[in-house]
């Protein structure tokens, strides 16, 4: 179960806790926020919608091998606390959306967000790699309870911010 949590201050406020279901998850990342809204922009007659971020927290091989190979738990159970811990900065201080006010789009800072912490044990190669992927859905909630898009040029911008904190 721990290897596939929810996180974040919107899945707490609409209830998600524990394991990720996947069904729910996939509906967020086709844009239905969970207040009922269907976030995305209609372009000739279509809604597009990008589905979310993916941020890879990974650990380096040495941890890997004495977490994974060797089985013991506090690395991995350090892992998945650095994991978090990265992910509430994030959520702190990183995330970003743009809203319309009056007749201007706005950048604004801060919101709560939804996100999948997926706990891998293998690289692409079979090898032992700890790594966790965070999978923030395209939403970000508001102090109005509503949601809309990730604004995530301040992510790219300090994106080996989010690595450093975790190591």
């Amino acid at each position: 179960d721990a290897a596939a949590k929810w996180f974040g201050k919107a899945a707490e406020d609409v209830g998600l806790k524990g394991r990720v279901d996947d069904a729910h998850f996939t509906e967020l990342l086709e844009g239905h926020a969970p207040n009922g809204q269907v976030l995305g922009r209609i372009v000739q007659g279509e809604r597009q919608h990008r589905p979310g971020l993916d941020l890879t927290f990974s650990a380096p091989k040495g941890v890997s091998v004495v977490g994974l190979v060797f089985g013991d738990t506090r690395v991995i159970d350090a892992h998945d606390r650095a994991v978090e811990r990265s992910m509430a900065y994030v959520e702190a201080n990183l995330i970003q959306t743009r809203r319309q006010v009056g007749s201007e789009i706005v950048t604004q800072d801060g919101g709560n967000i939804i996100t999948g912490l997926f706990r891998h044990d293998t690289s692409r190669a079979l090898d032992p790699q700890l790594h966790t992927h965070a999978v923030i859905a395209n939403m970000v909630q508001g102090e109005d309870g509503k949601f809309s898009a990730i604004h995530n040029d301040k992510i790219f911008r300090t994106q080996k911010l989010a690595s450093e904190i975790y190591r």
